[in-house]
């Protein structure tokens, strides 16, 4: 057998990474219960911000709906996460686009989106990218795209500052709020009644993870 032979092929490889990731996101998510939950929230929020989407918001979540002393240092590990991952790649686009574009955009749909976005921020700029902070678009599509419109770094670092702090302590004041009832409402609820809504919060979840990919 030559060595060539013996080499995985590319889509044995990333078979292979995706079933990887999808343990780490697995990890991520039991550990958002228990005493590491901050750090895995900050984990799974950089994971987000960077290469591989997912829904970090349902065990962020769960976190904060264990009390109100939880929510804040949930809400900041989460955003400081989305920040960092953000930055670093933002600062890749600049560094290493051709490296990392692969990782990132693997299909033409994804290729189309990037390219919306890159002449959106070319358009508007920082405000531009402190807006699509705040809406359900993948954060890497828009710090890679504010990397390649030029959008400058101070300004970005403000606008990804603003924008994911705004998102994610937003829902930590409304958790902060109601979160109470919403434990009160759950206890309230029959042993079956609670099975069909962790059953729907499953489906969602893996619906999320899906779509992700």
């Amino acid at each position: 057998m030559t060595r060539a032979s013996r080499r995985p092929s590319p889509n044995a490889a990333r078979r292979g990474l995706s079933r990887r990731v999808r343990l780490l996101r697995l990890r991520l998510i039991r550990a958002a219960r228990g005493r590491w939950a901050v750090p895995a929230l900050f984990a799974g929020s950089f994971i987000d911000s960077t290469i591989f989407p997912w829904p970090v918001a349902l065990p962020l979540a769960a976190q904060m709906l264990r009390g109100r002393r939880h929510v804040f240092p949930a809400a900041a590990a989460a955003a400081l996460g989305s920040i960092l991952g953000g930055l670093l790649v933002y600062a890749a686009a600049h560094l290493a686009y051709e490296a990392i574009a692969p990782l990132i955009v693997d299909d033409s749909a994804a290729a189309e989106s990037l390219a919306e976005m890159r002449a959106r921020l070319e358009a508007g700029g920082a405000v531009a990218a402190c807006l699509a902070m705040l809406t359900p678009v993948p954060v890497q599509f828009t710090s890679l795209a504010a990397g390649l419109a030029g959008v400058g770094a101070p300004w970005f670092a403000l606008a990804i500052l603003v924008g994911r702090g705004v998102r994610y302590f937003a829902m930590a004041l409304v958790m902060y709020a109601i979160g109470d009832r919403i434990v009160a409402g759950w206890r309230v609820l029959p042993r079956w009644g609670r099975w069909v809504l962790l059953a729907g919060f499953a489906v969602l979840f893996a619906a999320m993870i899906a779509a992700s990919f």
